[in-house]
């Protein structure tokens, strides 16, 4: 796994003006990632047509990755759908953390 991506812990809270939003803390940078594709979908309708876009992500086991975060590759942010899962295995070295990353286009 020889991606670079960036975590941004994002959670639902009080905004400067007092207003209830989602707060992105600042990116980390982990590295021994990747990220593949898995599927598109387009939606056409009389209001809008939109791609859902879905990637199998691969990280790190310790990098706490919880299913209200974002996940930036190459410029590009992702969030995670659904709650993501520690991958464990009988070698350390193979357990890691696995989550799908959606993406809304259009």
């Amino acid at each position: 796994m020889d991606q670079t991506v960036v975590h941004i812990v994002r959670y639902y809270g009080e905004d400067d003006r007092g207003n209830e939003a989602w707060i992105e803390e600042p990116g980390v940078e982990v590295d021994g990632c990747s990220v593949q594709p898995l599927d598109s979908t387009e939606y056409l309708t009389s209001a809008s047509d939109h791609i859902v876009s879905r990637w199998q992500f691969f990280g790190p086991r310790s990098m706490g990755l919880k299913s209200t975060d974002l996940i930036e590759v190459d410029g590009e942010k992702y969030e995670v759908d659904g709650k993501p899962g520690l991958a464990r295995s009988v070698t350390p070295f193979l357990t890691h953390t696995s989550a799908v990353l959606k993406e809304f286009t259009g």
